[in-house]
């Protein structure tokens, strides 16, 4: 298989203006390998730029891992969805968190013994 070379349109100044929808809907429409290179590059940039930027870096993978792992855009949209209700609303989520409810992690479990169920 014989791959042809990609124009990859670099848009330099990216971080300093307002997100314009469009640009990127016709970016993402006529040239993804493009649209995907700057995406990646924005959030780099806001990264590098952020506090807690090693926490952010975390989440923004497992973004990136859910999104590879839907066959569509839907998927991804459906998959990412649940994964921020999940952190607002479910246990010790920010709901939870807010409302002084925080479940405790140093929360004991329940040790079982399998040699003695195996005997019996």
């Amino acid at each position: 298989m014989r791959f042809l070379p990609v124009e990859v349109v670099v848009m330099p100044e990216i971080s300093q203006r307002a997100f314009d929808f469009d640009q990127w809907k016709e970016m993402a429409e006529t040239n993804p390998e493009a649209f995907e290179f700057n995406r990646q590059r924005l959030i780099e940039s806001v990264l590098a730029k952020a506090k807690h930027s090693d926490r952010l870096k975390r989440l923004q993978w497992r973004i990136d891992v859910e999104r590879q792992r839907s066959k569509t855009p839907i998927s991804a949209c459906l998959r990412l969805s649940s994964m921020m209700l999940d952190s607002v609303y479910g246990e010790a989520g920010l709901a939870d968190a807010l409302s002084g409810k925080a479940v405790k992690k140093d929360k004991m479990a329940k040790v079982v013994d399998i040699a003695s169920r195996r005997d019996g």
